[in-house]
């Protein structure tokens, strides 16, 4: 069996390090499957996983921030310029995991990760190794109305632009969703523009109905997956449509 790379994106704490230690557990138990964790967030301090390969292991964001005087922020930004500059031996470490399945826990600044040359390079190197796909997470919290649901979906539609792999975008916390209609914002695009025409907001009302319509030709046969990291809902419908998503762009034999 080929081996397959999943990454896990999102905003910060929107549950990419809980969803990789869920999805993991599902996927060694139900598919009798070997299960190789990395960790390539260095300012995480508690990984709920024992990590395969731990970029904490080169440098912590602490670290970075007492030896170089810098703040959180640039701390981050300087850690994403140490992955780059140590990724030969980072590469090395990561292949020489046996697994069936590489679940990889991307930073949790993201932006950091996806739009600085970091993620596209890194994602570029996981892709010529093997099959590899994005999974990313919608945090409920953040689509509390129309038009910042359509900002979610226009970052995960700039990720995988930038990264340029599949990319499978998930609710996440649906346990805690309390927004009645999410479900159908999320699902039916002609209703998701009403609502956000609804809302009157001039230019912005435009911009974000250009979202919907664009995320809607290059997600077009792409249906919602529902999780939850806590109670493990919906593990097997993300599983399928990891392997929808590959064999559609055919990146899997």
């Amino acid at each position: 069996m080929t081996v397959m790379q999943i990454l896990l994106l999102g905003p910060a704490g929107s549950g990419k390090t809980s969803l990789t230690t869920t999805f993991g557990e599902w996927i060694r138990r139900e598919m009798d499957s070997n299960i190789s964790y990395i960790n390539l967030d260095p300012g995480c301090t508690d990984l709920p996983y024992k990590p395969s390969f731990d970029v904490r292991d080169h440098f912590t964001i602490e670290e970075i921030m007492r030896k170089e005087k810098l703040g959180p922020n640039g701390a981050m930004i300087r850690g994403a310029e140490l992955i780059l500059k140590r990724m030969r031996v980072i590469l090395r470490e990561i292949t020489t995991t046996q697994a069936d399945f590489r679940l990889v826990d991307t930073p949790g600044q993201s932006e950091i990760f996806v739009f600085r040359p970091t993620g596209p390079t890194i994602v570029g190197a996981f892709r010529a190794l093997a099959p590899t796909v994005g999974v990313y997470l919608i945090d409920p919290h953040l689509a509390e109305t129309p038009t910042s649901l359509a900002a979610v979906f226009s970052l995960s539609m700039a990720s995988q632009l930038r990264l340029g792999i599949p990319m499978v975008n998930v609710l996440n916390k649906v346990d805690i969703v309390k927004k009645k209609d999410l479900d159908r914002l999320i699902e039916d695009h002609q209703y998701l523009k009403r609502q956000i025409e609804k809302e009157g907001a001039g230019a912005i009302t435009d911009l974000a109905v250009h979202y919907i319509e664009a995320t809607k030709a290059l997600a077009k046969s792409q249906r919602l997956v529902k999780v939850s990291a806590r109670t493990g809902r919906g593990m097997r419908q993300l599983y399928d449509i990891i392997h929808e998503s590959l064999c559609e762009c055919g990146d899997l034999d």
